[in-house]
């Protein structure tokens, strides 16, 4: 890393160099494994990792496991990893917390100490009730926090550098600000030129920007304009499909996504998530999704759920998504029979009141 930081290279080509470095150093012992991780929950009983439990009632629920994982693999299929993949980057955080200070003086906790570990190529879902803390943790997971904040991050087993992270890692927010002239192909192929890998073809970067466009269902889009107040273009819902897909162009390995379903149609916001569910698998990307209590359809696009509790936020499960119910049920908290979205029951069990 030290030579890495001494070179005068290009963005994209201290991205590759960066995590290929990270990736070959041998790390004696990991800072930790998410299966031996215990979380505070509300309610206490609930505060252990989704993987544990005792061999005799991971037995019993080991065929309700197996029926839903391969229920899903019959909706989801499997996705081929692209040739064009991404170098892989894991993220591990340690302990992350954040208190902030009022205006009259005094703190207030927002997030109580956290910790987790997630490898490339999954598609990671933050939920929790309104101010738990997911927003201020995904913050502080791509760097984004300004405050002050404790704990911990590590990429590929090795501490987070604040100057080379950045090149590595894309955050997408809420706020679609584009050129109302732009054109859908026009604004991945700027993101893309931008990161350009140094003698990398140009149907290389073609045939990379028709797999994003075919990933977020915009080829038919493809050369229409953005829009805007007095430009007429891309509808609301592609718009976003285009802000997502500029974060990928831009060769990340880690893509944030800050609430990207909000005021959206329900199927719109499922064409994104099975965009990022794609790319995720084709690219090998780590992706990490805030997203407020989504229809069955959608949660089960993800591979991860990381689940906090408000007053204060504190992680109550962090493991498998079609194993929160199993282990929500071990815990003493069965999901009812008529229950037809896991999701909201996970939020009205957590949800304090």
């Amino acid at each position: 890393l030290a030579q890495v930081r001494s070179q005068h290279c290009s963005s994209s080509t201290c991205s590759r160099v960066v995590l290929a470095a990270m990736s070959n150093i041998a790390v004696e012992q990991a800072p930790f494994t998410s299966s031996s991780m215990q979380f505070d929950a509300t309610p206490r009983s609930l505060s252990s990792s989704g993987s544990s439990g005792s061999s005799d009632s991971a037995d019993s629920g080991s065929s309700s496991d197996s029926r839903a994982e391969l229920r899903q693999q019959q909706n989801l299929g499997e996705v081929e990893r692209s040739k064009a993949a991404l170098q892989p980057a894991s993220l591990t955080f340690k302990d992350l917390s954040f208190t902030a200070s009022l205006p009259k003086g005094g703190k207030q906790t927002i997030l109580e100490p956290c910790s987790g570990h997630l490898e490339a190529g999954q598609l990671v879902a933050i939920m929790g009730p309104s101010g738990c803390g997911k927003t201020t943790l995904l913050d502080m997971l791509a760097m984004k926090k300004t405050a002050k904040y404790s704990g911990e991050v590590f990429v590929n087993g090795r501490p987070r550098d604040s100057r080379l992270f950045p090149r590595i890692a894309a955050y997408v927010s809420q706020e679609d600000e584009m050129p109302a002239h732009w054109k859908v192909r026009e604004a991945l192929e700027f993101d893309a030129a931008l990161k350009q890998q140094p003698g990398e073809s140009r149907k290389a970067t073609v045939d990379f920007i028709d797999n994003l466009l075919d990933s977020f269902g915009l080829t038919g889009v493809a050369n229409t304009y953005i829009g805007g107040a007095s430009v007429r273009g891309i509808s609301g819902g592609q718009r976003r499909r285009v802000t997502l897909a500029r974060g990928v162009a831009a060769h990340a390995s880690l893509l944030f996504c800050d609430e990207p379903t909000s005021g959206l149609a329900a199927t719109d916001a499922e064409i994104c998530v099975k965009g990022l569910r794609d790319i995720a698998k084709r690219l090998n990307v780590l992706v990490f999704v805030v997203i407020h209590q989504p229809r069955k359809e959608v949660a089960r696009l993800f591979d991860t759920l990381m689940l906090l509790t408000s007053n204060p936020g504190r992680m109550v499960y962090s493991g498998p998504m079609e194993q929160a119910a199993n282990h929500m049920k071990l815990c003493g908290y069965p999901m009812p029979a008529h229950a037809s979205n896991p999701t909201d029951f996970y939020l009205d069990l957590v949800t304090p009141g």
